[in-house]
């Protein structure tokens, strides 16, 4: 593993990007059957719901991911951005984890760029030497990727910024050698790590900008507005930059984004994405959402038996232990996704030697979830409400006074997906009420 910690920075200026014609670009892209088309994240589940067969694909006429240029590969999409963004301890630095361990075993090169917590780099070891023992048990495979684990690693460079002007200072500038010819991978975990001490929240800097000597009677306001849109400003420049990369070398970005609550405006408080913005939003082209706390339906119950074709099935998994997460594709092809879908949904656990899918006896994939409480996450895009809800709303009779914090109960407020206010969606049902003593 090559640490680079101090950027080989030149003054001169750096290459120009050479325009050329759309179909070129198209061609070009396509063209090479070497280039990679997407890199597994180690769930198979998920991997067909981030690049989901399409009928192009089946009859051939897809744009290079076609049945004429080999089987389709799946997983996430090279020449683009994937956002993975979760509460904290949801396991997203594993995931990241496991993609990259599947890079490297492709043949590839990966690039990790680490603001927060160092890189575990027995983690690492034990996930590739797992990856490589089941490869080396298919005799059928006759890929050119390196044959023992410090080969692999090797092929793994390693960046480390503690500070945000070290992470802009990387991906806005970069030096001649990055990412390196080959490299098929970067990952930045986390991206909205170095934010928060830079730029504070409004009301903070309000609070500060108010609170000086003079009062903030010497500021103007366009200043003020200014200093409060600086944040999305430079969100805004990182995420054209690593769109530019993703094009340019071919690259699968994943970003690692943390989660913030958002309240204002709201029925209730929901995870959103902590670095989010128009800018931000229009360049990310895949999104998965982490998260522990879903009810789960029967439909995605675990499998009480081992007598499934996958070898990843899950035997007696306890579910009170809460070690199950999810992962749900909550964007795809630069469009957000409206209906929660089982496909989009797939349960896993975490092991030192990577992840292990769970899998459930009947594997429908057309069915969508009903859960008792709605997503925990939110990916702060508009969600239109389905037509079966828009179409049962109750008409407000002329007599009926609304309260003041219900009167927009039926509305949907920034397209999130209103919960239920019924008993049996949370569970209350007659037998479980208590005999209470009269007063």
């Amino acid at each position: 593993m090559n640490d680079q910690d101090i950027l080989g920075l030149s003054n001169c200026e750096p290459n120009r990007v050479v325009s050329i014609p759309a179909s070129q670009s198209l061609h070009a892209s396509t063209a090479s059957p070497s280039s990679p088309s997407a890199i597994s994240t180690g769930l198979s589940r998920l991997d067909e719901a981030l690049c989901p067969t399409s009928r192009d694909a089946l009859s051939g006429l897809g744009l290079g991911l076609g049945l004429k240029n080999g089987p389709q590969r799946r997983g996430i999409p090279c020449g683009h951005v994937t956002e993975i963004f979760g509460p904290p301890g949801v396991g997203k630095t594993s995931l990241a984890l496991e993609i990259a361990v599947n890079a490297l075993c492709d043949g590839g090169k990966a690039v990790w760029i680490d603001t927060g917590s160092p890189l575990p780099k027995p983690r690492l070891e034990k996930m590739l030497r797992k990856k490589l023992a089941e490869s080396t048990r298919n005799t059928s495979s006759q890929s050119t990727a390196p044959t023992t684990v410090d080969e692999m690693i090797q092929k793994l460079t390693y960046f480390r910024s503690q500070s945000l002007p070290h992470l802009l200072a990387l991906i806005l500038h970069p030096p001649q050698s990055f990412p390196g010819e080959g490299t098929t991978l970067l990952i930045i975990d986390s991206i909205s790590g170095p934010f928060p001490s830079y730029f504070p929240n409004p009301l903070e800097l309000r609070s500060r900008l108010f609170s000086s000597q003079d009062g903030g009677k010497n500021l103007d306001k366009s200043q003020i507005q200014w200093l409060m849109n600086r944040k999305w400003n430079v969100t805004g420049d990182l995420a054209n930059q690593l769109t530019k990369l993703a094009v340019t070398f071919r690259l699968a970005v994943v970003v690692v984004n943390q989660t913030q609550t958002r309240i204002k405006g709201l029925p209730r408080a929901i995870l959103s994405p902590a670095l989010a913005g128009s800018v931000w939003e229009s360049d990310v082209y895949a999104r998965v959402g982490l998260y522990r706390d879903l009810t789960l339906p029967v439909s995605l119950s675990v499998a009480a038996n081992a007598n499934e074709d996958n070898d990843k099935c899950v035997v007696d998994l306890d579910l009170s232990t809460n070690k199950i997460r999810f992962a749900e594709v909550m964007k795809r092809g630069g469009k957000p996704l409206t209906s929660r879908l089982e496909e989009n949904i797939v349960p896993f656990i975490i092991k030192m030697d990577g992840l292990q899918e769970v899998r459930n006896k009947t594997q429908t994939q057309s069915n969508p979830v009903v859960a008792s409480a709605s997503p925990p996450l939110s990916s702060g895009l508009s969600q239109n409400p389905p037509a079966s809800r828009r179409s049962t709303h109750r008409k407000r009779k002329l007599d009926e006074i609304a309260d003041s914090q219900d009167e927009d109960e039926d509305e949907d407020e920034g397209g999130f997906e209103e919960v239920g206010d019924s008993d049996e969606e949370y569970g209350w049902i007659d037998e479980d009420t208590c005999d209470v003593p009269d007063v």
